[in-house]
């Protein structure tokens, strides 16, 4: 495992990263589009992935796309990845 997979970020510093404020972001996880590493947690946490889908979702809703078809769109996109990742590994 190496040390990307282990970063883990509050909500506040994600919101600072992205330029996303904290009540989307909390608005999204309700939706089920993002999910914190541990949903019981008082404070809400995300890996790295969750914050490459933050902003790969928030590109898409500025090219014009509704939240929904933005989150449709980037499960499609994870999902050929870890496609042709898992064919590389073979």
């Amino acid at each position: 495992m190496d040390f990307l997979s282990k970063v883990i970020v509050g909500i506040h510093e994600v919101s600072t990263i992205t330029n996303i404020p904290v009540r989307k972001l909390r608005y999204w996880e309700e939706k089920g589009i993002i999910q914190a590493v541990d949903p019981t947690a008082k404070s809400r946490q995300f890996n790295l992935a969750n914050i490459k889908k933050i902003i790969l979702v928030q590109e898409l809703l500025d090219d014009g796309y509704s939240l929904d078809g933005a989150a449709r769109k980037v499960e499609d996109r994870i999902a050929k990845l870890d496609s042709l990742m898992s064919l590389i590994e073979i």
